[in-house]
């Protein structure tokens, strides 16, 4: 079973207690300010929740057929059954989790009322089902947005790295760096032109990519490298395998990026001349199915070329790696792999990502030691 399905079915059962709160709460909000039946409110209830879980029981029952390659998510292009089987699914975990600690402050501050002795539950009941009802309909609106920010824009992120006694001539210096571009069923021209429109106007001397050409199999390989084949930079172009990649077919991408105008750096080195001066890329192989053993980074680093200026390209910002880069003497170390923390939630200010019990790296500019990591 690929790693998706299994993201989706590990993250189901753990979603369905918050789920089940989220539900009631918002059932009770509905019976206190609207009076609505109560067996018919909770009955709907479950009915939504049932709903908005049909993705995870569609890939439990297919598997089980073995249909797995049936399932609408592995279908070439967008069907309808995506509109009430697999975007329900997306919207409803963002509703919910960017939700459910908002309610729980509630019910907490609910419970410090009691104490007041002037208390009087039935206007705290009826002011607690408004703030309920807002929430969840705040984060409604808010889901909608995000899945389409994430989901139909490409931002492009300038940023000014200094570089301890940088020589002069390379002060100027333009790197376009990119990654994860995973090209789809879900990527749609409009998408992949403003991607392309954006690259080019970033105007870069070189160009870098990260890895995750596509997002799984090999449909999209073709349409995906005429992409990437299609950038241009006065320096050249530079890439290093991803993890989907991997799982796609490794020895078609890595060939389809060379045929394309690509250098591609498995564990490998190349120096760029510019100015009179000498630029190192070091692209390292460090993702799920082929992690690079602190030994054979310790040799390939050591094996470095002198230059003015030391860049090491990687997929996972692994923290093994991003510590020897710096040892080493690297200056910026670029890497993608955590989608700007893929699923990232701020209740009361706080920053809460799975990614982070992965990796510290996760998202825009860090400094470690004397050197940048850009992820």
């Amino acid at each position: 079973m690929s790693w998706q399905l299994n993201m989706i079915l590990r993250m189901a059962p753990v979603l369905l207690p918050v789920y089940l709160y989220c539900g009631w709460r918002v059932s009770s909000a509905l019976i206190q300010l609207f009076g609505f039946s109560p067996g018919w409110t909770r009955s709907i209830t479950a009915a939504g929740i049932l709903f908005v879980n049909l993705l995870p029981l569609a890939i439990l029952y297919r598997s089980r057929s073995g249909e797995l390659s049936r399932l609408i998510l592995f279908q070439p292009s967008l069907q309808s059954a995506d509109f009430w089987l697999n975007f329900p699914f997306w919207f409803a975990l963002v509703i919910a989790v960017e939700s459910v600690l908002y309610l729980i402050g509630l019910d907490l501050l609910g419970g410090l009322f009691r104490l007041i002795p002037a208390w009087r539950p039935q206007n705290w009941l009826s002011l607690k089902s408004a703030f309920v009802l807002g929430i969840v309909l705040f984060f409604t609106i808010f889901a909608v947005y995000r899945v389409y920010r994430d989901s139909c824009q490409v931002q492009l992120r300038p940023y000014q790295i200094p570089v301890k006694n940088l020589a002069s001539e390379l002060a100027d210096l333009r790197l376009t760096f990119v990654s994860d571009v995973q090209v789809d069923r879900y990527s749609g021209e409009t998408k992949l032109q403003h991607y392309r429109e954006q690259v080019a106007a970033a105007g870069g001397d070189l160009i870098l990519f990260g890895g995750d050409l596509v997002t799984s199999g090999e449909d999209f390989i073709d349409p995906a490298l005429d992409l990437m084949g299609r950038h241009q930079a006065p320096l050249g172009k530079i890439a290093c395998l991803g993890d989907h990649d991997f799982w796609a077919n490794p020895g078609r991408i890595a060939g389809g990026l060379r045929d394309a105008g690509w250098d591609f750096l498995d564990n490998a080195h190349q120096l760029i001349d510019y100015r009179e001066k000498r630029i190192l890329v070091t692209g390292v192989t460090y993702i799920y199915s082929r992690r690079i053993s602190e030994a054979d980074l310790r040799e390939l680093l050591e094996r470095a070329p002198e230059a003015d200026l030391r860049i090491l390209l990687v997929h996972q910002p692994a923290g093994m790696v991003v510590r020897l880069a710096e040892e080493y003497g690297y200056d910026l170390l670029l890497a993608g792999h955590t989608h700007g923390g893929q699923l990232v939630f701020r209740p009361f200010g706080l920053t809460l990502t799975p990614t982070r019990l992965e990796n510290q790296f996760y998202s825009g500019r860090y400094q470690f030691g004397r050197m940048a990591v850009l992820v």
